[in-house]
């Protein structure tokens, strides 16, 4: 059983977690689908489960209670993603008024993080926070 409770940058908490997750940064539909077959993968060879996590920048004029998304719908949405998984998926929704500040608060140490990318010229923002998170002792692997 899975309890969960809100954070100081409104994000699920897990209180009882595997021993071992995969994250899943969610980015955009193509990119994540690219990062969540490489986790399946992965998290059967290390017989883990996918955590897809979906951190969204609310607007300081809004409050964190009430973001401009509705939580629901957004799970809906990735939960198609995660359809036909044969591994144990969970999502998460976090709301923060920093994304990269909502990564870190949300993550484990050391964690296995995929994250999906467009492939482009210029550095994208998904590049910048998979630095971010290297600097800060978590396993990224960019896929893309």
């Amino acid at each position: 059983m899975v309890i969960q409770r809100q954070s100081a940058f409104n994000c699920p908490v897990k209180l009882a977690q595997p021993a071992l997750a995969v994250t899943v940064l969610y980015t955009a539909v193509r990119p994540t689908l690219g990062a969540l077959r490489r986790a399946a993968s992965l998290a059967r060879d290390l017989g883990a489960s996918i955590r897809i996590l979906n951190v969204r920048a609310v607007p300081y004029p809004l409050p964190l209670e009430n973001p401009p998304t509705d939580r629901e719908v957004l799970a809906r949405n990735i939960r198609t993603l995660a359809d036909g998984q044969a591994i144990t998926t969970h999502i998460e929704i976090c709301y923060g008024r920093d994304i990269v500040d909502s990564l870190l608060e949300s993550l484990s140490p050391n964690s296995i993080v995929l994250i999906g990318v467009r492939r482009s010229w210029w550095p994208s923002r998904e590049l910048r926070w998979a630095k971010k998170l290297t600097q800060c002792g978590h396993h990224v692997i960019v896929v893309g």
